[in-house]
């Protein structure tokens, strides 16, 4: 069986879904139902993340959002970022370090995700922010 490096290392997948949980503990769609994305993890250690909503939200839209970093994703309707990664193999966690960041709060800092992959499908949850998860689905060419 092929471990996470393995599984990751010069894969491209697109965005399935992408949700969170509000304060009420109602699912909602921070980039709406209908977002696009990619995630790109090359053979260097680089990722890039692409996520696009169909139109951006208002202010009013995202008042019930968690955190900050959703509210400016949906206000912008798109979300960008990209930096190296590394695999704890052990734990199933990856973290990112990243460099470029559309919303500046990213910059610089080091996300921590759970990694699943069952099949064709990525399964990446915040580990700060648990209640957001994102569902990828490997592009096989």
């Amino acid at each position: 069986m092929k471990n996470l490096e393995e599984q990751l290392i010069g894969t491209t997948w697109s965005l399935k879904s992408f949700e969170s949980v509000d304060q009420n503990d109602h699912i909602y769609y921070p980039l709406g139902e209908d977002a696009k994305g990619f995630i790109v993890f090359d053979h260097t250690g680089l990722f890039s993340v692409q996520l696009m909503a169909k139109e951006a939200l208002s202010k009013d839209a995202v008042a019930h959002y968690r955190t900050d970093v959703e509210k400016a994703m949906g206000m912008h309707g798109y979300h960008a970022y990209s930096g190296h990664f590394s695999l704890d193999e052990e734990k199933a966690v990856m973290t990112t370090s990243v460099y470029l960041s559309l919303i500046p709060a990213y910059r610089g800092s080091k996300q921590k995700r759970s990694v699943n992959i069952e099949g064709d499908l990525l399964y990446l949850s915040n580990i700060e922010h648990p209640e957001r998860k994102l569902v990828w689905q490997k592009n096989i060419i």
